[in-house]
């Protein structure tokens, strides 16, 4: 089997600073791309890909701005068989006004064919096989396992809970939302510190661990971000992200 390429285009949560873009993730497989979350690290997408010429997928989380902004830059990308948005219920209404005027170029004038689909709950059949689950936030979030003969896991804006457990069941890897700083708590406002984070992925047997989505305002230089490596439980395969990493698995 060749292997899954996964470059981490943005790994900031809430806004872009000088440690990197909002959440987007790049995968690419010999016969399929697919893209986690549309922050604003997507537009680099036509600099790793200038055409990207195998059947394409957009999985969007929510509709928090932080994980849609960089739509504003599909004018920029290219997809030679068209692209798929995915999401959760809902998702269809809000992007088809998000992605136009006056925010941007409109869905139909873009120099590919779009076409945006809501996903139940549950296993999904199709050409992309995937199983979605609601995750707990303070609105509808959506958690992903994708079967593209590794089983890629992806959990953002989430505290604790079964579903992100069953979503990350044995993984081959986890990508997954560190918001909070070591030890600090909201349940208010639903996130993951980086112990929790681990513990629930230990708890789950996922073979590798990506941490992402750090709060910006939190996580203000990439030195806070390796320093989860004294402050939490060791995991045997930890991976900190930072933009512009590239895993292969």
């Amino acid at each position: 089997m060749t292997s899954i390429s996964i470059t981490l285009l943005g790994t900031n949560g809430w806004y872009s600073s000088v440690t990197g873009n909002t959440l987007s993730i790049f995968v690419q497989t010999s016969d399929t791309t697919i893209i986690l979350d549309a922050g604003d690290g997507i537009h680099k997408v036509a600099d790793l890909c200038p055409e990207v010429t195998t059947p394409a997928y957009l999985l969007i989380s929510h509709l928090h701005l932080d994980h849609i902004s960089g739509l504003h830059t599909l004018a920029r990308l290219r997809f030679r068989q068209g692209l798929t948005i995915m999401g959760p219920p809902g998702v269809r209404e809000i992007l088809t006004s998000f992605i136009g005027y006056p925010f941007t170029v409109p869905l139909a004038e873009l120099p590919y064919p779009v076409t945006i689909t809501e996903l139940p709950e549950g296993k999904i059949s199709g050409p992309l096989s995937l199983t979605t689950a609601q995750l707990v936030h303070t609105q509808l979030v959506y958690g992903y396992r994708i079967d593209v003969g590794k089983i890629i896991s992806f959990c953002t804006d989430t505290g604790p809970c079964e579903n992100y457990l069953h979503l990350a069941r044995n993984a081959d890897i986890l990508i997954s939302e560190c918001s909070y700083l070591p030890a600090q708590e909201s349940p208010e406002w639903p996130h993951l510190n980086p112990e929790t984070a681990i513990a629930c992925a230990i708890e789950a047997g996922a073979k590798k661990l990506v941490l992402v989505h750090f709060a910006a305002d939190l996580y203000t230089t990439l030195s806070m971000r390796q320093e989860i490596r004294d402050k939490a439980p060791s995991f045997p395969d930890l991976i900190i992200g930072e933009d512009d990493m590239v895993i292969q698995i």
